[in-house]
């Protein structure tokens, strides 16, 4: 049984407009504090270069309300990992600037994702912590730091430009994307395909392709190779292939670093969230 633990943290969260901005700064100057009662977990793997911490930045700094759908937050759950995210980005007059980020903080580092409600519970409450997120950059397959046994969905983030610009990236990537599939934890005495957690595969860097909103993300993802979509039905039972933008354009180059003209508007970077965690959400019965 999952259990999902409730916490009053978003009291002045409007439900229209989000300002994670300023509960980042918040979490940052005074910690939050981190229960250790069982909840869903989504990991969220890549190698580096993969687009992580660009997109667990759109997901706490830009991230805004989507008419006629669930409204969800996504907050560092501590402060080295809202350090780390507050260095990604830096404001300018003319947009923002995305400054690189050192490694992750560690294999502990923890983002909460967090449903937003317009009225408030019998808690007096409007926000509820619905799972974790916990982003990793273990090795291919590596099946104790990212705690696979335990997750409830993983995440897979590809860099689609970077993958069609070099044919070595791709390769490289392709790899690493195959063999994890091939090392995901099976279900015991199951039939292939015998990965049962959801396994939601994230291709990053969309803004940069001109044709992305035409793009079937299925058929993206087979451009690189067909093995990539093969490995996916082989080993995996729940599986979908999404389109993310973190920015919701590409960065331009000035003065020497990469800006994002205006403000940051992040393309379906909650999909792949609201679909593992539709995937793990028990269904009533007929």
């Amino acid at each position: 049984m999952i259990h999902v633990t409730r916490e009053i943290v978003l009291d002045d969260a409007s439900p229209e407009r989000y300002d994670s901005r300023t509960q980042c700064s918040r979490v940052s100057q005074r910690g939050v504090c981190v229960q250790n009662e069982r909840r869903r977990s989504i990991i969220l793997w890549g190698p580096p270069g993969s687009g992580k911490s660009l997109y667990l930045s759109s997901l706490v700094m830009w991230l805004t309300r989507v008419r006629d759908e669930q409204p969800f937050a996504v907050l560092p759950a501590d402060d080295a990992a809202a350090s780390w995210i507050g260095r990604r980005s830096a404001a300018r007059a003319d947009g923002v600037a995305l400054t690189p980020t050192g490694p992750l903080p560690g294999e502990t580092a923890l983002f909460r994702i967090y449903s937003i409600s317009d009225t408030a519970d019998a808690t007096r409450s409007r926000s509820a912590v619905v799972a974790d997120l916990t982003p990793s950059e273990a090795a291919a397959g590596d099946p104790s730091s990212p705690r696979l046994n335990d997750a409830a969905g993983v995440m897979l983030l590809l860099p689609v430009a970077t993958m069609a610009a070099s044919a070595e990236a791709r390769d490289a990537y392709v790899s690493w994307f195959t063999t994890t599939l091939a090392r995901l934890p099976e279900q015991p005495g199951a039939a292939p395909p015998a990965v049962w957690i959801p396994v939601a595969v994230c291709l990053t860097q969309t803004d940069e392709a001109a044709d992305a909103t035409r793009r079937d993300a299925l058929q993206w993802l087979e451009s690189f190779g067909s093995e990539t979509v093969r490995a996916l039905r082989a080993h995996c039972a729940r599986f979908s292939v999404f389109k993310v933008s973190s920015l919701g354009r590409a960065p331009r180059r000035r003065d020497g670093i990469d800006v994002v003209v205006g403000s940051p508007e992040p393309r379906g970077v909650l999909a792949p969230i609201r679909w593992i965690l539709a995937e793990t959400t028990p269904r009533a019965a007929a």
